[in-house]
């Protein structure tokens, strides 16, 4: 049964429902494990599918409902098999400079994240050489206390789809 292909960022902003009253697969490996396939799906690792299907989580009190992570894993399975990565949204500069990326009072550091998509806008444009090694390299401060900055999961699935977008186009 073919499943819809999901993005390396789609992977990454993943997020299941927790089981009441119940054991659930532990939140921690299972994220672990995603971050794994979104860097495969990304292109920045191998993963072979077998890998998916023989993966195995501890379980606790309160974790991630089995059955959500279990479908969810058959189809990320499915879509290492065909080697299947959706396009990404990020065609254009102006496609990268209508992201809102929700805000965190631990995160990184907006003014850095802003001048570096900037330069990445400028970039989708062609008028920049940035490229998808340079996208995965970057590493920014992170904030804490009184200055809010922007919510470090939603910049990496950011970037992780910027990352895709210019390996699209071999950059």
């Amino acid at each position: 049964m073919p499943f819809s292909s999901l993005s390396p960022a789609q992977v990454r902003r993943t997020v299941f429902p927790r089981k009441r009253g119940g054991k659930g697969y532990d939140p921690a490996q299972v994220n672990a494990f995603l971050l794994k396939i979104a860097d495969a799906l990304a292109g920045r690792t191998r993963m072979h599918p077998d890998e998916v299907r023989r993966v195995v989580f501890h379980e606790m009190p309160g974790g991630y409902d089995q059955r959500a992570v279990d479908d969810f894993l058959a189809g990320l399975e499915w879509q290492l098999r065909a080697g299947s990565v959706p396009p990404t949204t990020l065609r254009t500069g102006a496609d990268l400079r209508a992201v809102k990326l929700p805000r965190s009072s631990n995160g990184y550091d907006s003014r850095e994240v802003d001048a570096f998509l900037a330069r990445a806008a400028t970039s989708l444009d062609g008028q920049g050489r940035m490229t998808s090694s340079e996208v995965r390299h970057t590493r920014f401060s992170t904030t804490s206390g009184l200055r809010r900055g922007y919510q470090t999961r939603a910049v990496d699935a950011l970037l992780d789809e910027l990352e895709q977008e210019f390996r699209s186009r071999g950059r």
